[in-house]
């Protein structure tokens, strides 16, 4: 009988720290997902591909609004993008990137610097779930 209890023990604890592995491998997953989803994101708008960006990364209730800053940067020409930072919470279900672009509008030559500050957020039905971008284009002046 003490065997069997001691057995009981040794498999529950095992089964615990199972679960425990798998919720971080999970997370790990999300973490990983992030940083495809954010690099994707990022480098079509170095590009120029703000449509495409729109299409595939941009929360479905921003859609409108993001659309009209696309259509505001026909003119814009990106001369570098450099991300600064990236940080994921997948326990929060949150994500943040810091994006610092220089570009210029035509028909002026002159180079300007902003600072794009990007809030992700991991959504979606649990069978489709991603990561989105909730935060606008920036304004290209």
């Amino acid at each position: 009988m003490h065997r069997i209890k001691i057995l009981a023990m040794v498999v529950i604890s095992v089964a615990l720290a199972g679960c425990g592995t798998l919720k971080e491998m999970k997370n790990k997953d999300m973490a990983v997902e992030f940083d495809r989803s954010a690099r994707g994101y990022n480098r079509l708008v170095r590009w120029h591909d703000l449509d495409t960006a729109e299409a595939a990364f941009v929360t479905p209730g921003l859609r409108n609004e993001y659309r009209k800053r696309v259509t505001a940067a026909k003119e814009v020409k990106i001369v570098d993008y450099r991300v600064k930072s990236m940080e994921c919470s997948p326990i929060k279900r949150e994500g943040s990137v810091v994006v610092e672009i220089d570009y210029y509008r035509l028909p002026s030559v002159e180079v300007r610097t902003l600072e794009d500050r990007q809030l992700w957020s991991y959504e979606g039905e649990e069978e489709n779930r991603a990561w989105r971008l909730t935060t606008l284009l920036p304004e290209f002046k």
